[in-house]
């Protein structure tokens, strides 16, 4: 009976999917976004090569101002956040669509005019009937996940369930996968503005020692895409004191200067915010600037009364650490809903120190 209803659930599936690789589809509108004459923001780059085969799609937006730059703003965006063109065909998401990826890397843009945008896409999105059905089914429906849009899943950096809830481990190579994501993003960079090089544009965005594997970096989650800030702490810890011999992702932790932690919540049930003493501890021995940024959507949320005692713990150990740490509330007197939460995208700053 099971393997009927995958059948037709199959044949119902597949014809979307093939409209959506096809060859007007998402992915070479992406690759047209790569060409010379089109290097404007936001140019859209699919299928990033990183770790050991895993790829996401980047959205990139150069610095508005046209001197050379170093520093990197690296953003994980939360559920819904996708594609316009799919929040717009989608009943729910498109409620929502001011807050789409495209528009994301434009506001970081504006927020950080002198570094480079990078916004990852999580490589699969579920909804919640999807996430309960596809631990059932094959692993040739599991190619199709990304046709149902509404939890965000960043299993190229944390491995987590279907509704993207994290499973933290010591080590999923999310800051190798990070570091190869954006040595192999700056090559396609490089590689579609030699043109303008070579021609009489003065390309100055792009200049030879253009290297996003280099620069310095701010890492920035809002809502699920803090849970890859997460895991990059037990990475943090694994490094440091589990492998402290193994240097090859020294240069990396090194250039990470400021951690932002935007109204971050999942659907599990715990691990919200990261609680354990030596994690911690880890962390603040490597000087990263702590940013919290949090509404009453998530921390006085009453059926998710977790949520609250875990950020408290997170901001009051660290402070005790001597961690430099800054907690912002917003919109503290007002009733909690979904806009809130994602209002605190346009609310939070840059830090001035």
């Amino acid at each position: 009976m099971r393997s009927l209803f995958v059948s037709l659930i199959l044949h119902w599936i597949k014809p979307l999917a093939a409209l959506r690789y096809s060859s007007g589809g998402v992915k070479d509108c992406g690759s047209r976004m790569l060409k010379a004459e089109s290097l404007s923001c936001p140019l859209r780059v699919v299928q990033v090569k990183g770790f050991e085969g895993r790829a996401n799609d980047v959205i990139y937006c150069h610095p508005l101002d046209k001197e050379p730059h170093s520093s990197a703003v690296i953003y994980f965006g939360g559920d819904v956040q996708d594609y316009p063109e799919n929040m717009d065909h989608h009943r729910d998401n498109k409620n929502y669509m001011k807050w789409n990826l495209e528009n994301m890397a434009l506001l970081l843009q504006s927020k950080f005019p002198y570094s480079h945008i990078v916004v990852i896409k999580p490589s699969r999105l579920t909804t919640h009937k999807l996430a309960t059905f596809m631990d059932l089914v094959s692993a040739e429906m599991d190619q199709f996940r990304m046709e149902f849009k509404a939890f965000s899943c960043f299993d190229n950096f944390v491995r987590c369930n279907n509704c993207g809830a994290p499973v933290h481990i010591p080590t999923h190579q999310a800051l190798q996968h990070l570091e190869q994501l954006l040595q192999t993003l700056t090559n396609r960079i490089k590689d579609a503005a030699q043109p303008l090089r070579e021609g009489s544009c003065n390309n100055s965005f792009f200049p030879n020692g253009f290297s996003l594997d280099k620069a310095e970096l701010q890492l920035i989650g809002f809502s699920k895409g803090c849970v890859v800030l997460n895991q990059f702490l037990y990475e943090f810890h694994y490094l440091k004191t589990l492998t402290p011999e193994d240097e090859s992702m020294t240069s990396i932790v090194s250039r990470i200067t400021d951690m932002y932690w935007l109204d971050g919540g999942h659907a599990g049930g715990k691990n919200t915010w990261i609680t354990s003493r030596s994690l911690l501890e880890t962390l603040t021995r490597l000087g990263i600037k702590i940013h919290i940024h949090v509404t009453p959507y998530q921390v006085t949320d009453e059926r998710r009364p977790w949520i609250r005692k875990e950020e408290k713990a997170f901001g009051d150990l660290l402070k005790r650490l001597g961690a430099p740490v800054e907690r912002t509330v917003h919109f503290e007197n007002q009733m909690a809903n979904l806009y809130m939460h994602f209002n605190v995208l346009s609310a939070f700053k840059q830090s001035s120190e």
